[in-house]
């Protein structure tokens, strides 16, 4: 007991000892705006509890504490700048002690949801005020406490307000500019946030739940005064009084339990806002909405289509994506309706009765009730499509690249938030969505103009890049949540670059030059190989350089007439290009293929042309010298044409962002400059030595071919026809767009067998050189071999004894 009772003593001296300097500092200082509001809540709400328990007193008491929060800078705030408010949470305070006293649980839910509304609208006027006056520091403390538009898979919670006072507070953005900002922002949320407590509010009357009914109508009809100033400025002063009346009739009737008169009410209030913005969406923001709305509405039946079967749902994670597209795209044209329905009010009308009606199929599929047609489905998705794409004014039709950011940001987040729980097979899912939403999206326009940000993007989604290990790997490893926000940062920076790319800034001399270097880039390589292939052509071969050119001809005239087709098909070539373009590319590599055999074996190795000719020509059974012709003029054509094929993918994308007249003006200074180079080229080639001429001509063709090889398999990584094993090594993207070399196993092994197969192919003829010249010296034939040689490298004309080799034999004789 003794040490039981020193060790009490020395406890308490210990706690006392600790409270001295607590006490000595003296009584807490007032709480901020937001903390005294938040308190005097959850006391009205704690007061709720307490008289559901049947405890009136303790409801009393908790009222009053909630009175008593009503000071400081809270009461200052309010007074000052929201003198209205105030009185307004005052009296919701004084209603909120009479329904505990009266034990009314009603009335006080009623109360509690007049003081939110109460509260809400003070802040937004405190923070207006502040924001008008540059005191960015009382600003951002109020605009604590408020609400935020509801955030869905397709929408973020709104941060623009508080944006606006950081950059204030920083001298970066003048009180004005700030001022709308915020006024934006918070009216946008405020909108929102009264059309979602009507939904409740009408929700609660049906399930004839009172007291969520009473609260949620009083909550509404608070909000609807921060926004009935913008409604007078846009609808009158008359308009406005009845909003006003059917706002107050709203919340009486919810507070009576008054059904019709709810009804009444609520369907006045529908027709008052019907069309009505708050805030009104600047032409950006506009076209913004309207790509989401767009683009949501196509990607509806994409995914219902996904998992559904012959009348049955198969994969149920589809039917929830549809539903995801199919709220999002409501989402979006509820923004824009007032703005459409003034254009067109049967179109809006018409636009607004097929999205219901998606909802309704794609939720029926969800909940078992019936599945729809996929017909059905595309039919509804159509007509809806075809009417906005009437409605939708040409300079909305402008942000598609902006919208498919967006949809890739909040892809992003989803995979985010599936790895924090642990789920790495929907987060897998959302990756090869936001990968599928870039390849069909910005990546189209970003390969013409900027091809190192889509070099970084799809190293961040797939292999790595820049020292950060891809989202394939870490998904497929399991990795935790902070290694894959890593790299999620990482890729935001390389999407955002990609924004900066396509956005407003990008002016008409930098598409000039871009066009200029994607004809530039494209055009030296095909250069390179006809360099190099004509080079060969020497002798007796020396005829077939006239198909070759003949065959680039062609090519020229394709990549033309493929130019005009891609302007008015551009989304079907779009969808197929890389498609397309890897198997130009396979075509291509395999020609080049042949001919570098053709090349070692027939000029290193001296077999007569004319031999070859005859011997194709047994096999073939037609004339050599037509397949010869025929071979030449298609190798002229595929090497020119893969380039030009890849170059109106290019230039089209271009085009969409800078239009036709600056992207001619690229293809003109980018086609000098490619022709400049072809004269310099085949000038030099003239005068180099034969041998020398060889030796290049071989270098520039092995060369060509594993640049070639690199970049056709990287296009069949990109179309899903070759896997991509990433290799843990930092490559420029420089290397990728000009030598083809890419961090992947696969790319790197097809650039060494071409490689291999150069150096194989002239090891090869060496040795069959070689040993034709042993068989030649043991018949005895040695002069004339040296004969051909000589012919077939120097076109030297044979000595006597050359021609007549056994005339000095009988002479000696």
């Amino acid at each position: 007991m003794p040490a039981f009772g020193s060790a009490l003593a020395a406890g308490l001296l210990a706690v006392l000892a600790a409270a001295a300097p607590a006490a000595a500092a003296g009584p807490p200082g007032p709480s901020p705006p937001w903390q005294a509001a938040q308190r005097m809540q959850d006391l009205v709400f704690d007061a709720q509890s307490a008289l559901l328990l049947d405890e009136p007193r303790s409801a009393q008491r908790l009222v009053d504490r909630a009175a008593g929060e009503l000071r400081g800078p809270l009461a200052r705030g309010l007074a000052s700048d929201a003198p209205a408010a105030r009185q307004s949470a005052q009296a919701a305070l004084a209603a909120a002690a009479g329904a505990a006293r009266a034990r009314d649980e009603i009335a006080l839910a009623a109360a509690r949801g007049r003081l939110r509304a109460a509260l809400l609208r003070g802040s937004y006027a405190v923070s207006v005020a502040a924001v008008r006056a540059g005191d960015a520091e009382r600003a951002a403390s109020w605009l604590l406490l408020r609400e935020f538009r509801k955030a869905t898979r397709f929408t973020r919670p709104g941060v623009d307000a508080t944006l606006a006072v950081r950059e204030l507070a920083r001298g970066r953005r003048a009180p004005g500019r700030a001022l709308v900002g915020v006024r934006k922002d918070l009216l946008d949320a405020y909108q929102a946030r009264l059309g979602d407590h009507l939904a409740d509010a009408a929700d609660a009357a049906e399930r004839g739940f009172r007291a969520s009914w009473a609260q949620t109508a009083a909550v509404a009809a608070g909000l609807w005064p921060i926004l009935a100033a913008e409604y007078e400025d846009s609808r009158g002063a008359a308009d406005r009084r009845a909003a006003d009346a059917a706002f107050a009739e709203l919340e009486r009737s919810g507070r009576r339990g008054d059904l019709q008169g709810f009804d009444a009410a609520q369907e006045a209030v529908a027709e008052a806002l019907d069309g009505f913005t708050a805030a009104p969406f600047t032409d950006e923001e506009q076209a913004r909405r309207a790509g989401q709305l767009t683009r949501f509405l196509e990607l509806v039946p994409v995914d219902y289509d996904h998992g559904t079967d012959d009348g049955k749902v198969t994969i149920p994670f589809e039917i929830q994506e549809s539903i995801a597209f199919t709220e999002g795209a409501a989402s979006a044209f509820s923004d824009l309706e007032g703005e459409l329905a003034q254009r067109d009010a049967r179109g809006a009308a018409r636009v607004g009765a097929a999205l219901e009606l998606l909802g309704t199929y794609v939720e029926d599929a969800r909940d078992g009730k019936r599945v729809v047609s996929q017909d059905t489905i595309e039919g509804t998705q159509d007509d809806a499509s075809r009417t906005l794409e009437e409605l939708i004014p040409e300079e909305w039709k402008q942000d598609d690249a902006q919208s498919d950011f967006d949809l890739i940001a909040l892809t992003l987040d989803r995979l985010e938030t599936a790895v924090s729980a642990g789920e790495y097979k929907p987060a897998e899912q959302a990756r090869l969505e936001a990968y599928a939403f870039f390849e069909f999206g910005p990546e189209l326009s970003l390969r013409s103009i900027a091809p190192d940000v889509v070099a970084r993007v799809e190293g961040f989604v797939w292999f790595g890049a820049e020292g950060e290990e891809g989202l394939a790997k870490l998904i497929a490893e399991h990795r935790p949540r902070r290694e894959v926000h890593e790299t999620r940062l990482a890729l935001d920076r390389a999407l955002e670059d990609g924004a900066g790319a396509l956005g407003e800034g990008a002016t008409a001399a930098t598409a000039v030059t871009n066009a200029a270097v994607i004809v530039f880039r494209e055009g030296l390589e095909a250069v390179l190989i006809l360099a190099a292939v004509m080079a060969s052509l020497s002798g007796t071969a020396r005829a077939q350089r006239r198909p070759m050119l003949f065959g680039a001809a062609l090519a020229l005239a394709a990549t033309m007439i493929t130019f005009i087709l891609a302007r008015t098909v551009l989304s079907e070539l779009a969808r197929y290009g890389e498609k397309l373009e890897a198997v130009v590319g396979l075509i291509a590599v395999g020609i080049l293929l042949l001919v570098l055999n053709w090349f070692f074996h027939k000029v290193y190795w001296t077999e007569h042309i004319s031999k070859f000719h005859k011997r194709r020509r047994r096999l073939l059974g037609i004339t050599g010298a037509s397949a010869q012709v025929a071979g030449f003029v298609l190798l002229g054509f595929s090497t020119i044409y893969r380039e030009g094929f890849e170059t109106v993918l290019f230039l089209q994308a271009l085009e969409l962002n800078s239009g036709l007249a600056v992207v001619l003006q690229g293809v003109a200074l980018g086609g000098a400059a490619v022709l400049a180079v072809a004269l310099a080229t085949f000038a030099l080639e003239r005068k180099l030595p034969y041998k020398k001429m060889l030796i290049v001509t071989g270098v520039m063709l092995t060369v060509v071919l594993m640049i070639m090889m690199g970049k056709t398999v990287r296009t069949m990584q990109g179309v899903g026809w070759v896997p991509i094993t990433p290799i843990d090594v930092e490559v420029p993207y420089s290397a990728g767009i000009w030598l083809g070399v890419f961090p992947t196993v696969e790319t790197v092994l097809a650039q060494l067998g071409g490689g291999v197969f150069v150096i194989g192919s002239y090891l090869l003829a060496e040795r069959l050189k070689h040993r034709s010249r042993r068989k030649r010296s043991a018949s005895g034939n040695a002069p004339v071999a040296r004969h051909r040689e000589r012919r077939e490298h120097g076109n030297q004309d044979p000595t006597p004894h050359e021609r007549h080799p056994d005339v000095g034999v009988r002479g000696r004789a």
